[in-house]
């Protein structure tokens, strides 16, 4: 009775984290995608008028209709003060994040109660949580390095969003930043984000 107890406990727990993860990673979408719009009509059609926004795909190697390349979204509506708090607000916030996923499965290993199958995979689900980190800021740097102010990625495992400072996006930029990001995630171009705030 107390080993399907202590097992229903670790099963409900680490349901509960990946409940977590998953609403961290909707989240996190919803709030990129919503990130230069208010929830308020009026502020929205300010913005729309102000706004250039420009949604195109990259199609350098489309077959039969299809895209290859990335989303790009372009808005021209922020000032360089904004867009750079924006940028250091959603990096600290990412962070934070994923410092309470990594000390939520940390609890699972260091429990005495745990079974070692789970507590292993807990480490293999920290050991991915610092993989993507490590690639994000890698993938950041490199991007900042090709002449970008600031850049921020947020990686899943089969979908990258990257948010470039710049004031407008070449085909050129936009090649580069995709190659950056397949060379150090192969993911497929058509699963890259790509958007212009400045």
């Amino acid at each position: 009775m107390q080993v399907k107890k202590k097992n229903i406990i670790i099963c409900s727990m680490i349901i509960l984290l990946f409940v977590v993860g998953y609403a961290y990673n909707s989240f996190t979408s919803e709030r990129l995608a919503d990130a230069e719009f208010s929830l308020d009509a009026k502020v929205i059609k300010e913005e729309m008028k102000e706004a250039e926004q420009v949604d195109m795909m990259f199609a350098e190697d489309a077959v039969a209709g299809e895209t290859a390349g990335p989303i790009v979204i372009e808005d021209s509506s922020e000032t360089l003060e904004t867009a750079s708090s924006f940028f250091s607000e959603y990096r600290i916030e990412r962070d934070k994040n994923r410092s309470k996923e990594v000390e939520m499965w940390q609890d699972i290993i260091n429990s005495d109660k745990a079974e070692e199958n789970f507590k292993n995979m807990a480490q293999q689900e920290i050991v991915k949580i610092v993989s993507l980190t490590d690639k994000e800021m890698i993938i950041e740097n490199l991007i900042i390095s090709r002449g970008f102010n600031d850049a921020l990625v947020f990686l899943t495992d089969d979908s990258a969003t990257v948010i470039v400072e710049a004031k407008e996006l070449t085909s050129s930029n936009i090649a580069q930043i995709q190659d950056i990001v397949v060379r150090k995630t192969k993911l497929d171009p058509k699963n890259i984000k790509i958007m212009k705030k400045n």
